[in-house]
């Protein structure tokens, strides 16, 4: 019997013999730190206390090594591109020796686990520069291999778990040779770039990085995790100029989001329509309609114009960067957070969603004697305000899937928009990416 089927229909089963697992272990609980629910992790239910606590843990692994693995200079910069050049003169080296092993099977490995596979995958952690040279070939999963999957996990924008999931898996087995090609396409789009640093200050979004960089004088100043557009909404790639900061933005609703989302949502259940203050007109400038009054079923509905009030349900959330342009997206806040914990963030209809906006946003103004707090007061004081730049700032959305620190350390992306696929004959090995989607109606 298949087990995830088996475990669906007999829960109380499986956690009574958990429960029994565990008291025959008890003896020797602590040195062996067993979890009844370890075995179940993805098919089986966990409390919160249990996602929490592995969240923590997750993050602190993260914390510790992010540091040597993390980008540190812009990603349009002479450090990067010297960085970009050092890691194609080491994969060229990688794959002239023959690349690195392929594992084989379609296991989950955690830490405490021993097999060939560990040994395999060592060996490849080794090559790329997870581990140190020297580093053994130990097939059991100790501390050292787990710090080495981490920084893996770090450098492809994996979830970082501490141990060797699906999507790990996937990233490893793709061929030193599809490496090296996704470092050399992106290196001639890095120097087409390199004329956005006459600008002493400037954003830059990196879309399939999920990443937005604030830079000043050709120095990252702010890094923040972005929400782009999902693949059928794709985040177009954009040169414009940030003029003005709007708190508790109203949201005027794209017409293609309306017709798509928003008109669905609502025939679909009504209380939608109200619990997240939306306002409906025949044309704008028209008066509101009384959406009671309104026959939601006939294809005219679609047509209507729609609007939604400054507040917290606001898709913008509390603030909107404005950056007038022919593709009509922006940067913005949100209210749903929860999505820049996940390590995949193409969830929007285009626009770019900030987790560390208000330091964006003060950054933006702070020439204008805006500070952090200052920008949280404003927040607080829940007036809406609108702050034009005295001087522009220029935004660019762009598409790089491989890039490399000062240090020479690659770092890859998937081609979430297929964009290597089609302009760098890229054979598409990179893991597709799959999205959830949200009942929520977003930019």
């Amino acid at each position: 019997m298949d087990f995830d089927i088996f475990y669906r229909r007999r829960p109380a089963l499986i956690r009574a013999a958990a429960a029994a697992v565990l008291l025959l272990l008890s003896s020797n609980a602590a040195q062996a730190q067993f979890n009844p629910y370890r075995v179940f992790t993805d098919s089986g239910p966990v409390t919160q206390e249990d996602k929490d606590r592995r969240q923590a843990e997750r993050d602190a692994l993260r914390d510790r090594l992010s540091p040597q693995f993390r980008m540190d200079v812009p990603f349009v910069s002479e450090a990067s591109i010297q960085g970009l050049e050092l890691a194609i003169d080491r994969y060229r080296r990688i794959v002239a020796a023959g690349g690195w092993p392929q594992v084989r099977g379609n296991t989950t490995l955690r830490p405490g686990d021993t097999g060939s596979e560990i040994a395999t995958i060592r060996e490849h952690l080794i090559i790329e520069g997870d581990l140190p040279p020297g580093s053994g070939t130990s097939p059991r999963f100790d501390d050292a291999f787990r710090d080495g999957i981490v920084g893996f996990q770090i450098r492809n924008g994996l979830r970082v778990s501490g141990f060797v999931d699906q999507r790990t898996l996937k990233a490893l087995n793709v061929p030193a040779r599809e490496r090296l090609r996704q470092l050399e396409a992106n290196l001639p789009r890095i120097k087409s770039l390199m004329k956005i640093n006459r600008a002493s200050r400037y954003v830059l979004v990196n879309v399939p990085a999920y990443t937005a960089q604030a830079v000043q004088k050709g120095q990252l100043a702010l890094d923040s995790a972005v929400v782009v557009g999902k693949p059928s909404r794709a985040t177009p790639q954009v040169s414009a100029k940030i003029v003005e900061v709007n708190f508790f933005p109203v949201w005027t609703v794209p017409a293609s989001i309306a017709r798509k989302d928003l008109v669905p949502a609502i025939r679909k259940d009504m209380s939608y329509f109200y619990e997240n203050k939306f306002n409906v007109r025949r044309f704008w400038g028209s008066q509101p309609l009384d959406p009671t009054q309104v026959d939601w079923s006939s294809p005219q509905a679609a047509s209507y114009k729609f609007s939604q009030d400054p507040g917290p349900q606001n898709a913008l959330g509390l603030v909107r960067i404005n950056m007038p342009n022919k593709h009509a997206v922006y940067m913005h806040d949100t209210p749903l957070k929860r999505l820049f914990n996940q390590s995949q963030r193409a969830f929007s209809s285009g626009c770019v969603r900030v987790e560390s906006v208000w330091e964006l946003v003060a950054w933006l103004l702070g020439p204008q004697g805006w500070s952090l707090g200052k920008v949280e007061a404003q927040v607080a004081s829940g007036q809406k305000k609108n702050v034009k730049l005295r001087q522009s700032v220029p935004v660019h959305f762009v598409y790089l899937t491989a890039f490399a620190n000062s240090y020479g350390l690659a770092q890859f992306r998937p081609d979430i928009y297929g964009q290597d696929a089609a302009d760098d004959g890229l054979d598409g090995q990179q893991d597709a990416l799959v999205v959830s989607e949200s009942r929520a109606v977003t930019p």
